[in-house]
C-alpha cells in the first residue's frame, strides 16, 4: 500500500475552464505586448530569467512537495531534473544571452562584395508551451526560459494531470516575473484545444506522437512553427565488449527513473547472446542494490501518474515475457515494481508501444548486425544507447541507426550537456531546444546583407549581352 508520503494525485478537483473567448483576449494582449517592443530589450529579458530563477530558489520546497503529491518522486530526482535542471538552464542563457542577442556575421562569396553579411537574431512573438506532465517543472520551464531569453511572452498551460504542480506555477510563477508577458492556463484537454485555435509566434509541445499530430494540424492553420518532443522506443544495444556490470546499472537507472515515466529511458534492451546471462545476472544485482527487497517500500522509487496509466501498462505486462525482476503491481497506490522481462515475443504489444513505465523488457541477438537490423525495423527514437568498448562497433551502431540522440556506455547524460541540441527525428519529433539551441528555437534568424551605392555593376542589369553570360558562367562554377 501507498505510505503517507506519497498521496494520490487524482483525488484533486478538476481544473475550472476557460473559456475561448477569454483564452483569445489573453493571447490579443500578448501580441499588443509584443508589438510595443517591451519585450526585446536586454533588460526585460534578463529580469524575466532572474525572475524564473527566483521562483525556483525560494520555491524549491513546494515543488519538491508538489511533484511528491503528484508522481511519488523522491526528493533527489524532484530537485535534479525540476529544479536544479531550470536553475542551471537560466544561468547559461544569462550568461551568453549578450553575445546570443548580438548579430552574428558569416562569409560573404566573392558574387556578393562589396558587403557583409549577418545573421540578426529577433523574437517570433508569443510563445506557447504544452509540456508534459512527467516533469510538470522541468519540461515546463526549459522552453519557458528559451522563450524568454528570445525575446518573447510566453503561454504555459500545465499538465491537467498533475494538479498539485500546475497550481504551484499557477499560485506563485507571475509573483517573479512579467505578468502581463506570462500567462498561465490551467486547464484539461478542451483548454489546450483553444489556445491552439489561437495564432502564436511558435508552440512547443512535449507529449505522446498522437496528440503531437493534433498540435501540428492545428499549427498548421496558422503557419505557425512547432517543435515537438514526442519520445518512442529508445533501444539499449549491449555487445560483448562491454562492461556488463556498469551496463546494467546504468540501463536499470536510466529505465527505472520517475518510475519509467521518462521520455529518454531505454524502453527495451538487445543483448549479445554470449553474455546475455552475465547481464541478466547483473541486473538482477543492481535491482537489489537499488531498490531492496522490498520496493515498495523504498522512499526512491516513485509511483505511476493516475490509475488509467497504471492500467495500460499493466496490460502490457500481460503476457509478455518471463518475469526476471519484480512483476508486483498495487493499484491502489499506483505502484508497480522495477521490473526486467526476458524471453519477449518479438510481436507483443510491449515491444512496438512505448512503455512509459518501470519496465523494461530484455531480448537476446546474435550480435550488432542483428540488433542493427532490428532497430531499424522500428520508428526512429528519440535516443539510441551502445555500450560497447570496442570502437568499431559503436561506431557501427551509430552510423547506421536513425535517432535523435544517442549515448556510448550510458543513458541520456547528454541532455545534460548544454552545447548539444535536444530533440527527436520522425516519430520521436522535430526541432532542437535545451541549452544554447533553445535560444535560436525561439527566434526568427533573419538575413541580412548589408552593400553600399558604390560600384553599382552593371552587369547585373538587362540586356543580358553574351558577354555578361559568359562572366556569369565563370563566377558561378
Amino acid at each position: 500500500m501507498t505510505t503517507s508520503s506519497k498521496p494520490t494525485a487524482s483525488s484533486a478537483q478538476p481544473p475550472a475552464s476557460v473559456s475561448t473567448e477569454a483564452i483569445a483576449a489573453e493571447v490579443d494582449s500578448l501580441w499588443r505586448l509584443f508589438e510595443s517592443r517591451r519585450t526585446v530589450e536586454f533588460g526585460w529579458r534578463q529580469q524575466q530569467l532572474r525572475g524564473v530563477r527566483s521562483f525556483f530558489e525560494e520555491n524549491s520546497d513546494r515543488i519538491v512537495a508538489a511533484l511528491s503529491d503528484d508522481l511519488g518522486k523522491p526528493p533527489f530526482e524532484a530537485f535534479s531534473s525540476d529544479v536544479g535542471a531550470v536553475c542551471a538552464e537560466v544561468t547559461l542563457l544569462l550568461r551568453h544571452l549578450p553575445k546570443l542577442m548580438r548579430p552574428r556575421k558569416v562569409p560573404t562569396p566573392a558574387l556578393n562584395q562589396p558587403a557583409t553579411s549577418w545573421v540578426y537574431p529577433e523574437p517570433v512573438g508569443p510563445v506557447l508551451t504544452l509540456p508534459a506532465w512527467n516533469y510538470p517543472f522541468g519540461l515546463a520551464f526549459l522552453p519557458v526560459v528559451g522563450a524568454l531569453a528570445a525575446g518573447n511572452p510566453v503561454v504555459l498551460k500545465p499538465s491537467e494531470m498533475t494538479p498539485r504542480s500546475a497550481e504551484v506555477m499557477l499560485d506563485y510563477l507571475t509573483r517573479y516575473v512579467d505578468a502581463e508577458a506570462v500567462k498561465v492556463f490551467e486547464g484539461g484537454p478542451e483548454c489546450a484545444e483553444a489556445l491552439l485555435e489561437q495564432n502564436f509566434g511558435h508552440i512547443h509541445y512535449t507529449g505522446s506522437a498522437v496528440v503531437g499530430r493534433l498540435v501540428m494540424a492545428a499549427a498548421a492553420k496558422n503557419l505557425t512553427p512547432v517543435t515537438l518532443e514526442l519520445g518512442g522506443k529508445n533501444p539499449a544495444y549491449v555487445h560483448a565488449s562491454a562492461n556488463l556490470e556498469v551496463a546494467a546499472r546504468r540501463i536499470l537507472w536510466g529505465r527505472m527513473m520517475n518510475a519509467g515515466q521518462v521520455c529518454l529511458s531505454p524502453d527495451y534492451v538487445l543483448v549479445d547472446e554470449a553474455v546475455s546471462s552475465k547481464f541478466l545476472d547483473a541486473i538482477k544485482q543492481a535491482a537489489t542494490q537499488f531498490y531492496g527487497r522490498d520496493p515498495q517500500s523504498n522512499p526512491d522509487f516513485a509511483r505511476i501518474v493516475n490509475h488509467r496509466h497504471f492500467d495500460r501498462i499493466v496490460s502490457l505486462m500481460d503476457g509478455a515475457g518471463d518475469i526476471l525482476v519484480g512483476g508486483e503491481t498495487d493499484r491502489e497506490a499506483r505502484y508497480i515494481a522495477p521490473t526486467v522481462l526476458t524471453n519477449v515475443d518479438d510481436g507483443h504489444a510491449i515491444m512496438h508501444e512505448e512503455i512509459f513505465g518501470p519496465v523494461l523488457p530484455v531480448r537476446t541477438v546474435s550480435g550488432p548486425h542483428e540488433a542493427i537490423t532490428f532497430m531499424r525495423g522500428h520508428p526512429s527514437p528519440l535516443a539510441v544507447y551502445v555500450f560497447a568498448h570496442d570502437r568499431a562497433t559503436a561506431e557501427h551502431v551509430l552510423a547506421d541507426t536513425t535517432s535523435g540522440s544517442a549515448v556510448v556506455n550510458h543513458v541520456f547524460t547528454h541532455a545534460f550537456n548544454p552545447h548539444l541540441p535536444f530533440g527527436g527525428v520522425g516519430d520521436s519529433g522535430m526541432g532542437r531546444y535545451t541549452g544554447l539551441s533553445s535560444f535560436d528555437c525561439f527566434s526568427n534568424m533573419k538575413a541580412v546583407m548589408k552593400t553600399g551605392s558604390f560600384p553599382d555593376i552593371s552587369a547585373l542589369y538587362p540586356p543580358y549581352t553574351d558577354w555578361k553570360l559568359k562572366l556569369v558562367r565563370r563566377i558561378l562554377k
